[in-house]
This record gives structure tokens, sequence and C-alpha cells, in this order.
């Protein structure tokens, strides 16, 4: 029996009949108008076993929202009442953008997936720091930065950009900053100058009055070369490392996959959990890492925390389990540190032998 019966044998069905993109806007929407009704709903995990302190911030649980799946900040008064410890609003570009052309969302259906070409699309960075100094936030957040998807925008042009936007959102209550210089969708895909990113995060942390903690978001498809370069760069400059984005591989398909663009969704796991493991071998010990990919049960959460990841983030799980999914992967994580006999922060890096890597 599917875990959540009511969204998987009949919610589900009549919502994937329609284009992708338009019932995440229709489903958005419901959330937005429906948040003070969400919080009489059992959709949260009620025991304090899974609470974090993320940079001095309580979390109730490990679990976030993915940036993607709420670019604008619309959705902050509800994401909350969904289970959620914590939101990733973005990415938030500088300048407003209509993003790729459409379609550019896809269902990869037989893979539980979803295949995503849209292109930074969002209202600009201005107004997405209004929209959250106006809205009440349910859950902690953090705010993901990205370049405005313009391949004219490069050099200190492109330097110039994150630095708009990050003196945009730096007075924002947020959790931490995200730097995204990994997303395969923009018409020049992700940066691959190392030298580039270390500048911009020099900038930023120039920029950084109030102490902000700053992750870098980083890529499946990176060589170890440059994922090493750019840990070299982050060593003084970031206080952790978001693993990863979604990926142009299409290993792990069952077929070939409609449209372009970044894969995200089970087959995407197995690349994120390789990524959290050569970043957990690279980085500082005070650095942290948050989880991406194909998570859409406590097994796959538990995954990449005994790989290293302090903290989890999901998105194509909720469209294909719905919004019970938070809950039960916290309710089965749980039960899956209960019979470890470990705390969650013992479990972190816990696949990991001081001598030999991962056992």
């Amino acid at each position: 029996m599917p875990r959540d019966f009511l969204y998987e044998n009949i919610l589900r069905p009549l919502l994937f009949k329609q284009d992708a993109e338009s019932v995440h806007h229709f489903v958005s929407g419901c959330l937005q108008s429906s948040a003070p009704l969400l919080s009489l709903l059992p959709f949260k995990y009620a025991k304090k076993d899974l609470a974090v302190n993320l940079f001095d911030h309580a979390l109730s649980n490990p679990i976030g929202i993915a940036a993607g799946f709420d670019k604008n900040g619309n959705l902050i008064s509800a994401l909350g009442h969904l289970g959620f410890g914590f939101a990733e609003i973005g990415s938030v570009c500088a300048r407003p953008h209509g993003g790729n052309d459409k379609p550019r969302l896809f269902r990869l259906s037989a893979d539980r997936a979803l295949r995503n070409h849209l292109g930074l699309n969002g209202l600009g960075a201005e107004t997405v720091v209004r929209q959250l100094i106006n809205k009440s936030a349910s859950l902690p957040y953090a705010v993901n930065i990205a370049k405005t998807n313009n391949p004219a925008i490069k050099g200190d042009e492109a330097v110039k950009d994150y630095l708009y936007s990050f003196t945009c959102v730096k007075e924002l209550p947020a959790i931490y900053v995200a730097v995204n210089v990994s997303c395969p969708n923009t018409k020049e895909g992700c940066i691959s100058e190392a030298g580039l990113i270390k500048t911009v995060l020099e900038e930023i942390n120039r920029a950084n009055n109030r102490g902000l903690p700053i992750l870098l978001k980083l890529s499946p498809d990176s060589g170890d070369q440059f994922l090493a370069d750019l840990i070299a760069a982050g060593s003084k400059l970031v206080q952790g490392y978001i693993c990863g984005n979604t990926t142009t591989s299409l290993v792990g398909l069952s077929g070939e996959p409609a449209g372009i663009g970044g894969i995200s969704g089970p087959p995407l796991k197995t690349a994120n959990l390789e990524l959290v493991r050569k970043i957990k071998s690279m980085k500082s010990a005070e650095q942290i890492i948050i989880g991406v990919g194909g998570i859409s049960s406590g097994q796959d959460a538990y995954d990449y925390i005994r790989s290293g990841a302090s903290l989890v983030e999901l998105y194509t799980g909720l469209v294909y389990h719905g919004p019970t999914l938070v809950k039960q992967i916290c309710e089965e994580l749980s039960a899956l540190l209960e019979r470890d006999g470990l705390n969650l922060a013992q479990a972190v890096g816990s696949a990991w032998d001081s001598c030999k890597g991962l056992k």
C-alpha cells in the first residue's frame, strides 16, 4: 500500500494529467491560501529527538525543502506546516528573469524523477526580499543566490551580480546564504572557473558585516580537481557545502527522458551521495554538509547523514509522495537511529572510519 494512499492514488493521478510547471504554480497557490488551515493538519513530526541547532538557529528536524520549490519566498508562511525543519528560498538572482522557454519542467514518472530546465526564473533580489520581509515565516529559512541567467554577465560583472544579490538579502533573518555556482539550466551552464568563484566568495565575505554563514552549492557533474580547487578556495570563506545540484547525466534512468535540463529524484542519489563523501574527505572539520538528491524515505536521509551530511533537503520526493512525506521520513529516520543506538549528531559521518574512509 502507498505510504500516502489518498495522494498517490487519487490526487497525484489527477495532478499528473496537467503540465508539471502549471501544477507547481497551482499547488503553490493552494499552499499560500491555505497556510492557516495547514497548521491544523497532522503533518508535523512531534518528537524532539531530531531537533538540530544550525548556526545558532533551532530546527525541529534536519529535513529542509530544497531551493527551486519556493523561488520567490511566497511559501514561507506554509512550508513549516508541512513538517519541514527549514526552507531554502531561491535561487534568487540580482535581476528579474523569465527563465528559459516552455515547456521546461518534465516528469520522468518511471523513475519518480523530474527534469528541470527552468533557467533561474524569478522576480529578482529586491522583490524577493520585500516579500520575505512582509510575510510571517512558519519555519527558519535560508536564501540561495545565483548569477542572473545572462551569458553577457561574466568576469567582473558576474562578481557584481552575485554581490548585489547578497547585499539585498544579507539583512534578512536567514540561517545561511547559499551561493549557487552549479545550476546546469542557464545558457552557459555551471560556472567552471574556480578563480571566479573564489573572487565571488571573497567579495561576499567583505560585504558580510553580519557574519552570515555562507554555503557553496556544488554540482555532482564537476571533476575531482575542480572540486578540490573549490574546497581549497572555500577553506576560509565558507561554512559549508550543499551537495549537490541536479545532474545532466542520464545514468540510472530507465529510458530516454523528455526535454533537456538537470535531473532530480532517485536517479540523482548515487551521484550526490558520492559528492557528499568526496567533500567530507576534503573539507575542514568545522564545515558542514547539506545533502540533496533523491530523498524520499528515512533510509535515504540516513544514507546521506551517515555519509557526512548534517542535514538534508528534498523537492522531487514531495511531488511524487505528497504532503505527509516529511513526517514519514522523520518517523523512519528516528526508528533507524534508535535501531543503531545513535542520536542524530552521532550518526553524522558514522559510515566513516578515521583510517580507511567509508566502511
